[in-house]
């Protein structure tokens, strides 16, 4: 299986702005000084090998998330980053989309009416939900006032499914199960199998219930996973002043990750008011909190012969391949 982020902020899209590019500009030339460069294709070389770190930039579209294998792709949530998603795919001669979302907060379906197969002739689009009131609250964004065109002038043909939390389904080589997340008004993330892989989308989630018995049935979500895409909005200091507001600390990701022995995970909903620094720095404190911990889980990792849980801080374009 294959995971590619088109959208990796949460709550709002966070655009680059002019001074952002400026200053970052500013960063690489100081550091191409100390590295002695001169030659303009050798800085070009050096950006683009990631000489200067890697990513220079986490992103600005709000969640969308690609899971592929071979011949089918699907998405979790309708984020501003969708709109990209389908101009792509659509430029690729794709006219079948299933989505799947986790709820409906803005954030989440906003993507929707920008989204190019939903004007395509023929199209078929296949929204799967939890929630019973989905229909209703995503045909909102069709109404005539918050956007010009009403749900029943779409050209395409789009099907609501539901399903019902914890129950399987088979969508082609994909086994798929909902779980409960803990997100005001609820959240529901998504665990994907196919073959010998599995990862489980984790996002929008504060993780209150972390211990075997307090997750219940979401408990198997998170075992035997090769990766996790993990609600990594705040630093830990921000959440006593957070409490309820359904998102999480990546510190408390990777206990997660280090107990169950998942090989990777993913830290994504960025903080919008988060800039680059920032969630460089988070990354960073991540990495040293996951080293200093791991020693207290080798029981763990040796048992599946791994040496501890690679880390990443999504950013939009980002593409892990699990069979690597």
């Amino acid at each position: 299986m294959r995971i590619k982020f088109w959208g990796s902020r949460g709550s709002l899209p966070s655009p680059t702005k002019h001074k952002d590019v400026v200053d970052l500009f500013q960063k690489l030339i100081t550091q191409a000084k100390k590295f002695g460069m001169k030659d303009l294709d050798d800085f070009s070389s050096a950006i683009k090998e990631g000489r200067f770190g890697h990513p220079l930039s986490f992103g600005g579209n709000t969640t969308c998330i690609e899971v592929a294998d071979s011949n089918q792709a699907v998405f979790i949530d309708m984020g501003s980053g969708l709109r990209e998603a389908g101009t792509y795919h659509t430029s690729q001669g794709r006219k079948e989309f299933s989505i799947f979302l986790t709820h409906m907060h803005w954030d989440h379906i906003m993507g929707l009416p920008f989204f190019i197969p939903v004007y395509v002739p023929g199209a078929k689009i296949t929204i799967y939900h939890v929630h019973d009131n989905t229909p209703e609250f995503v045909k909102i964004n069709f109404n005539g006032v918050n956007f010009p065109l009403k749900f029943e002038q779409l050209s395409s043909k789009i099907e609501f499914k539901k399903l019902d939390v914890h129950k399987s389904i088979q969508l082609e080589n994909f086994k798929i199960t909902p779980l409960q997340l803990d997100h005001p008004g609820q959240a529901f993330g998504y665990r994907f199998e196919s073959k010998d892989e599995a990862l489980t989308v984790g996002i929008d989630s504060e993780y209150k219930r972390l211990t075997d018995e307090s997750l219940k049935d979401d408990l198997p979500s998170y075992q035997k996973l090769d990766l996790l895409v993990f609600d990594g909005q705040y630093e830990m200091a921000e959440l006593a002043n957070k409490f309820d507001w359904g998102h999480c600390s990546p510190s408390i990701g990777v206990d997660l990750a280090l107990r169950e022995g998942i090989r990777n995970i993913v830290m994504a909903h960025h903080d919008p008011w988060a800039d680059y620094q920032k969630l460089k720095t988070m990354h960073e404190k991540t990495q040293k909190y996951l080293e200093a911990q791991l020693p207290a889980y080798k029981n763990v990792w040796d048992r599946i012969d791994k040496n501890g849980p690679k880390v990443y801080f999504a950013y939009d374009g980002l593409e892990i391949d699990l069979a690597k």
